[in-house]
């Protein structure tokens, strides 16, 4: 078996498991804002 591709496929698993983790991070972030936000703190 050839190494290149297996190499390639697991750069492309390991930034795809970056780019999962830093989505969830940034949904859990986006929500704790909003809790803590109240009306007079809004941006129009």
């Amino acid at each position: 078996m050839d190494l290149l591709p297996v190499i390639m496929i697991g750069i492309q698993g390991l930034v795809g498991l970056v780019l999962l983790v830093l989505l969830i991070y940034l949904i859990i972030r986006r929500v704790r804002i909003k809790q803590s936000e109240d009306f007079e703190d809004r941006d129009n």
